[in-house]
């Protein structure tokens, strides 16, 4: 069995979020690289519906693994809260992930832009 395929399969059949959620990760993107299709393959579609429900921590280990190209293609997959964005930022912080902090407050001044107040020291 080729490891691709053991991956998947232990993914479809884990019941631990930790297991799951790595090899998610390491497989949804294995999967996106290739540029060269229209349609998501089954697999890939079952990894991008995970990893949106399980979106916080599937986007607090990109971030703490510094992963921000990874972290900018799921953070686009999904609709954007403004209360998600703040967690997002947190997150970003508190992984001392100066880069994705940036991008993402160039996020929230694209999508929600800031308060009166916001910048203030």
């Amino acid at each position: 069995m080729k490891r691709e395929e053991e991956l998947d399969r232990k993914f479809l059949t884990s019941g631990q979020e930790k297991v799951k959620l790595e090899i998610a990760l390491m497989r949804y993107f294995e999967l996106a690289k290739d540029k060269n299709k229209d349609f998501l393959s089954e697999m890939e579609q079952t990894y991008q519906n995970y990893l949106l429900k399980r979106f916080r921590p599937a986007m607090e280990t990109l971030l703490e693994q510094k992963e921000n190209k990874k972290m900018r293609q799921l953070f686009l997959q999904k609709k954007m809260s403004q209360g998600l964005l703040e967690e997002l930022l947190l997150m970003a912080s508190k992984a001392h992930n100066t880069e994705a902090f940036l991008w993402l407050l160039e996020q929230k001044q694209a999508l929600y832009g800031f308060e009166k107040g916001d910048m203030e020291l």
